[in-house]
């Protein structure tokens, strides 16, 4: 989704991208970073999409990437890639 809501029908790149932006933003709200990130989950509608999801994916983290499950799956409105991430913060 955009930042306004609206639904990306684009690109697995650009979905991934604008997922990871928005998820971004979410993080630095709450006082963390990617690099905060210990765990993502990932649904692709089709493994076919992996290469290209993982391209996009890695760009926002430094080192290695955190720990992850990716599957497939239909997916709501008709997009083909979602992620929920785990982050931990420090006290």
């Amino acid at each position: 989704m955009s930042a306004a809501g609206e639904v990306i029908h684009g690109s697995v790149t650009e979905q991934t991208h604008a997922i990871m932006e928005r998820i971004g933003e979410t993080l630095r709200e709450c006082g963390a970073d990617y690099k905060d990130v210990i765990k993502a989950t990932i649904w692709l509608s089709s493994m076919d999409h992996f290469a290209e999801f993982n391209e996009a994916y890695k760009a926002y983290f430094q080192d290695a990437l955190p720990v992850r499950s990716t599957v497939t799956a239909g997916l709501a409105l008709g997009l083909d890639v979602e992620i929920e991430v785990q982050a931990w913060i420090e006290d």
